[in-house]
């Protein structure tokens, strides 16, 4: 099998790209890798500063076993801020685009620190073991622990949230790393159903509070997602990804489709 950060270093060096079976869910490939490989290619042409925000739409299927080729487009960039558009293309069609935002620091009186945010112990809550034909195979490369909102148990809550790590590979994580770890996730909204139904992520907003700086793969990061609303078939999530010791790294905006009724 092959890990994470040996794809994405193969999307940073320029070669072809092509996904296993191990790292798919249902019949395409784990939205999260191919939004984190999109960003690596990115991440080779653009300037020297921190990601600030990136925008992901997974517009049709990425296969497995197949070739796929990541295409990059400076739209602009200034003195402190450059934006990028990526896209991942496979068999002549766009199956994930992402917009990304770098901004370099400055000197600024305006200073709000976010509130460090309570966690619990690192690790903690139920893991979600790989059971092929159960679980999506890209869960074998991931260490999942659900503390609460587990999916298909007809609860009425809205919170998700628990503990995630890659389990294999040593290497320090980027924000390249933390994408792919963020979308591991199934939708807040599953956990409403009593039986399992057909969801995806349709459009992802991601900002960057804090650097990566220091965090290892080995390292335990905390999820916890609300649902803002849902009707009509979407659902509307907002998410805050922190270190072990309650620093918010990441905030998290999907829009989520579910088929749960067919005719």
């Amino acid at each position: 099998m092959t890990t994470l950060d040996e794809h994405l270093q193969k999307s940073v060096s320029g070669a072809t790209l092509e996904i296993g079976d191990d790292w798919t869910q249902g019949r395409t490939t784990f939205g999260g890798l191919s939004a984190a490989l999109t960003l690596a290619a990115i991440d080779r042409q653009a300037a020297d500063m921190p990601l600030r925000s990136l925008s992901v739409n997974f517009c049709a299927p990425l296969f497995a076993g197949q070739p796929c080729e990541p295409q990059v487009r400076l739209l602009r960039a200034g003195k402190s801020v450059a934006h990028y558009v990526g896209e991942l293309h496979q068999n002549g069609t766009c199956c994930t685009l992402v917009t990304a935002c770098y901004g370099a620091s400055r000197e600024s009186d305006v200073v709000i620190p976010a509130e460090p945010h309570p966690t619990g112990e690192p690790g903690e809550g139920m893991p979600i073991p790989f059971k092929e034909g159960i679980t999506p195979s890209f869960i074998q490369h991931v260490d999942l622990r659900y503390q609460e909102g587990l999916p298909y148990t007809g609860s009425r809550g809205k919170v998700v949230n628990g503990w995630m790590r890659f389990k294999a590979g040593d290497y320090a994580m980027n924000a390249t790393h933390l994408v792919a770890l963020i979308d591991v996730w199934p939708p807040a909204i599953l956990q409403l159903l009593t039986a399992p139904a057909p969801a995806a992520t349709v459009s992802w907003q991601l900002d960057l509070v804090h650097p990566t700086e220091g965090l290892r793969r080995e390292h335990w990061l905390h999820y916890e997602a609300v649902i803002r609303e849902a009707h009509g078939g979407y659902g509307h999530t907002e998410a805050r990804i922190c270190r072990e010791d309650g620093t918010v790294l990441a905030l998290s905006r999907q829009l989520v489709t579910v088929f749960d009724k067919r005719g």
